[in-house]
């Protein structure tokens, strides 16, 4: 966007590309709900469960972390469902307004190895669980089983995706009450758990870091879906239903997740496993849930993973973006087979420290910049600059596993709150920025008031 492209004309410019792109929005709110609540009943969501175990931190305080990460992530999911709502726009084409051209196709790369990372995961936890059930086959044949029908998934669109989202929401809901029932009825006593080296509070921070990056993480990916809602409804019924679905279901497997790891303390390295151990003689269809949820998670994955190419690299939109994405994942997943689990919580974390002051930014545009300032011009390099400073000044509370350790966050007990701050520090950085009105003037922009 050139510096005399003001909100109106860059909404303009969001809705010609919209017509473009010819999409139909007949979608209903609640299919909002439906779309969440099937993507979060994952084996992704059941291994964050098992980090708070791993890590010895006593139940009282992974349950409370849960709950937090749950509803602070969830809350940043239901926002850009209500952007994509208001706009009808992709995700990552929102970030031109506030980022420009060139800030919004590195953020769309960016974008894009996230969703690869997030691919990679899910088709490697799914083929655990899969190669479960048929223990004599080679790792390859579950890989690839879960990347084709991912793979077909995708290919048939949008409305296919959707479908397939209800129906696994009904399926995946049973099955995974079953588990929790069964849990409730064989479940171990919490006074037999022994709590770990670390401290609670330390516990507690990355059990929540990892909780509120899971559900978070998919904020890039918010609208990509809602943009198909019906124009005239409004737009709070897209972060309602967005936050639900996605807060309720990601909230339910983490416990679930937790409780299972307290049951097969031996099998903490792998979830899979862990929970076959525990269903025991019903030991598939735990595995048929693990499955199914990473294919349900995936489907989004692939389809999301397409548009960001496609906004990064407009000659590689639709099937090629598609197989690109599709090709690149089962590689990675061939290579991160043997050694998954142990780069999960790392993952998660450097989730949070790119996408964070990232939507603090979009929060900012779209929601206190647009309505105070409507028709003015955003300033040159405004949202970079509050990104990258954001990041910068967050370094020092990183704790990203075993890769790094800022000095703040050793003081905080290896507590990571970048993410937080970042996310803040970007909101406030370029409302500050862009806090004295300006308006096109001859090309130039002419500050007022």
């Amino acid at each position: 966007m050139s510096a005399g492209q003001s909100f109106a004309e860059n909404t303009d410019l969001l809705y010609k590309i919209k017509d473009e792109d010819n999409i139909i929005r007949n979608m209903k709110p609640s299919s909002l709900f439906f779309i969440w609540f099937a993507a979060n009943l994952t084996i992704g969501d059941f291994a964050v469960g098992f980090i708070p175990v791993s890590l010895g931190t006593p139940v009282s305080y992974a349950v409370a972390a849960i709950i937090t990460g749950n509803i602070t992530g969830g809350a940043l999911l239901g926002i850009m469902s209500m952007v994509g709502a208001k706009t009808g726009r992709p995700q990552m084409a929102l970030s031109l307004g506030p980022f420009s051209k060139i800030g919004s196709k590195i953020l769309a790369i960016l974008q894009w190895g996230n969703t690869l990372g997030w691919l990679t995961v899910n088709l490697v936890l799914a083929s655990f669980a899969l190669h479960v059930i048929f223990p004599s086959v080679t790792f390859l044949i579950p890989l690839l089983s879960v990347a084709l029908i991912v793979f077909a998934l995708a290919y048939a669109g949008h409305q296919w995706i959707r479908r397939f989202e209800v129906a696994m929401s009904v399926v995946l809901g049973i099955l995974f009450a079953v588990i929790s029932v069964r849990y409730l009825i064989h479940a171990v006593p919490i006074g037999s758990y022994s709590s770990g080296s670390i401290s609670p509070l330390a516990g507690f921070g990355i059990t929540l870091a990892s909780s509120f990056s899971y559900i978070m993480a998919w904020g890039p990916y918010a609208s990509d879906y809602s943009r198909f809602m019906k124009p005239e409804e409004k737009p709070v019924k897209a972060f309602l239903f967005s936050f639900i679905g996605g807060s309720v279901a990601s909230f339910w497997i983490e416990l679930i997740g937790v409780a299972v790891a307290l049951s097969a303390m031996s099998y903490l390295s792998n979830p899979a496993s862990a929970l076959a151990y525990f269903m025991g003689r019903y030991a598939a269809l735990g595995m048929i849930s693990l499955f199914l949820g990473g294919i349900a998670a995936n489907a989004i994955n692939l389809f999301s993973n397409a548009t960001s190419m496609g906004t990064a690299v407009r000659s590689l939109k639709g099937k090629r973006a598609l197989i690109l994405g599709a090709i690149v994942s089962f590689s990675l997943g061939i290579i991160g087979y043997g050694n998954f689990y142990s780069f999960y919580e790392t993952f998660l974390f450097i989730l949070d420290y790119w996408i964070t002051p990232w939507l603090g930014v979009l929060i900012a545009y779209y929601f206190i910049y647009a309505r105070r300032w409507p028709g003015t011009t955003v300033k040159p390099f405004s949202g970079v600059l509050a990104y990258a400073i954001a990041v910068a000044v967050s370094i020092p509370f990183m704790s990203p596993g075993a890769v790094f350790e800022g000095p703040l966050a050793y003081y905080l007990g290896s507590v990571d709150i970048s993410y937080y701050i970042s996310f803040t520090l970007a909101l406030v950085l370029f409302v500050t920025f862009n806090s004295r009105r300006a308006v096109p003037y001859d090309g130039y922009t002419k500050p007022t008031g």
